[in-house]
């Protein structure tokens, strides 16, 4: 049975299932993501009410009346054979389009035409001169329509100025329906991987984001968010999919633009600030959203996901990243993209990088050229994160450090009390509200827990790591109601005692 899968046409065996499908053609998949299994083209062709109409002068966006009568009918089926034919003719009141051979009947009377109004004409009371007549004024005529609705049997919607530049000797380049979420929502099949296809089924696997070549800042954003390859979707509507993850996180403004159909935002103020948001429907352009890119495969698959689904995305370009890499690894990576690489820094082979410059993936793909700067291993140490039990603190933690948005974060020594076996750093007040009491000590601070100090006491977002047993004090020098342990020092640990006030301590997530 012939199928397509993300668009390729491919043959299965009879009684295939999604699973088998996405094998047999390799698709992008990560186990667990959902999928998009539609009908078939014409099933989902039957449910468009728009179509795009491409003339040699740009594009009108038609949409069908509600009713489903001959006219709508003989549209949806005979649509293609108005693509490649000729602007007719051009007057103060109309636009005609054609023609093609219909077995249309006509009649004679008169009727009465709004503005905008997209109208079936058997020119001369003639199936053989069957065209498509677009009003561009109120005005009465005989155009030879069919009896149903004037021979109505759409709206301009879209280009209306295209065609009031049309001349008579102006092209159709080609005509396409317009593919909505409605449309789609309507033909696709509730399905998981063991579900069978069918003859004409088309599946979805993944969606592909383009990057906006002007938002490299927002799209490394996105990046970040999608590290694992899929993307949360935290809340759906009719009007777009929203993930969450880095909400908070505040960004710059970069390129407004209108958010049509597929565009993926990053909301760059106000509420929900560092929220990404991909559009099922087009909107205006709004300050507060960057235009970060722009999905360019896989719509059908975004239009059908729900809140709490997770979708397989791939970018172009891929993530660029070398930092927590040695500066070895960091060569030997960049040359397979054929990308320049200098060594900053510490040069030597086992350097650890912590910085690449340009730090911005659609940068360096522009560039062909990357910098690191590499550090000592004894300046790095490696954690784990208990983000399940202090999910607040750990976001403290995580936005200061820049392990939000980076490989490696970086914590400011701000004291280094030897004789007491402690390691403290500063609190960033502004980022500090609302810290409160999470995962508790359970009657002992144990070496190399990291904490952090809670609302309970005055000085909240304090960081600390004893390097020994405690039963009394966390390592901000609180109590062990005001201290929230967020996890603990994995690799590294025989570097801090050797860290004093003002240094600088790169750390890494396991």
């Amino acid at each position: 049975m012939q199928v397509k899968i993300n668009g390729v046409e491919m043959e299965l065996e009879a009684h295939s299932t999604v699973e088998d499908a996405i094998k047999l053609s390799n698709a992008p998949y990560v186990s667990g993501s959902a999928i998009s299994l539609i009908e078939g083209r014409q099933e989902l062709e039957s449910h468009v009410n728009k179509y795009k109409i491409i003339t040699s002068k740009g594009s009108i966006i038609i949409e069908l009346t509600d009713d489903s009568n001959e006219i709508t009918n003989f549209w949806k089926n005979n649509y293609k054979e108005f693509a490649s034919t000729l602007i007719r003719w051009t007057t103060s009141n109309e636009v005609s389009m054609g023609a093609v051979v219909s077995n249309l009947e006509p009649t004679h009377d008169e009727y009465l035409y709004n503005r905008w109004d997209v109208i079936l004409s058997l020119s001369g009371f003639s199936k053989e001169a069957t065209h498509i007549i677009f009003s561009k004024s109120k005005h009465r005529s005989v155009y030879g329509v069919p009896a149903e609705n004037k021979g109505v049997f759409a709206t301009v919607v879209g280009g209306k100025r295209t065609i009031v530049n049309l001349k008579n000797t102006d092209t159709i380049l080609g005509i396409e329906p317009v593919i909505e979420r409605k449309s789609v929502v309507k033909t696709a099949a509730i399905s998981d991987l063991s579900t069978e296809m069918h003859e004409g089924n088309e599946l979805f696997t993944y969606i592909e984001v383009e990057a906006n070549p002007e938002a490299p800042v927002s799209f490394e954003h996105f990046l970040r968010i999608i590290e694992d390859g899929t993307l949360s979707v935290d809340y759906e509507s009719e009007t777009f999919v929203g993930n969450y993850q880095l909400k908070g996180l505040e960004k710059d403004s970069e390129i407004i633009d209108k958010r049509n159909r597929g565009c993926v935002t990053l909301r760059n103020q106000g509420a929900g600030v560092g929220n990404v948001y991909i559009y099922r429907e087009n909107r205006v352009s709004s300050p507060a959203h960057n235009i970060l890119g722009y999905v360019t495969q896989g719509l059908q698959l975004l239009d059908t996901v729900e809140e709490n689904d997770k979708i397989t995305v791939l970018t172009k370009p891929e993530r660029i990243s070398t930092v927590a890499m040695t500066q070895s690894e960091a060569e030997e990576y960049l040359t397979t993209l054929g990308i320049k690489h200098t060594r900053d820094g510490l040069t030597d082979d086992d350097a650890i990088v912590v910085a690449q410059n340009p730090l911005y993936t659609v940068d360096i793909k522009n560039n062909k050229e990357v910098s690191t700067l590499g550090v000592p291993k004894e300046d790095f140490v490696e954690i784990e994160l208990y983000e399940d039990e202090s999910p607040r603190s750990i976001w403290y933690f995580r936005k200061i450090t820049g392990l939000l948005d980076g490989d490696v974060g970086h914590l400011r020594v701000d004291m280094a009390l030897k004789e007491m076996d402690i390691i403290m750093f500063t609190a960033v007040n502004k980022e500090a509200k609302g810290l409160i009491p999470e995962k508790l000590p359970d009657g002992i601070v144990h070496a190399w827990d990291i904490c952090v100090s809670n609302t309970a006491c005055k000085h909240v977002g304090n960081i600390g790591i004893r390097f020994v047993d405690n039963t009394e004090f966390g390592p901000t020098g609180e109590s062990f109601t005001s201290t929230n342990v967020i996890g603990r020092v994995i690799s590294g640990k025989e570097n801090f005692k050797s860290f004093k006030e003002g240094d600088t301590v790169y750390v890494r997530e396991k």
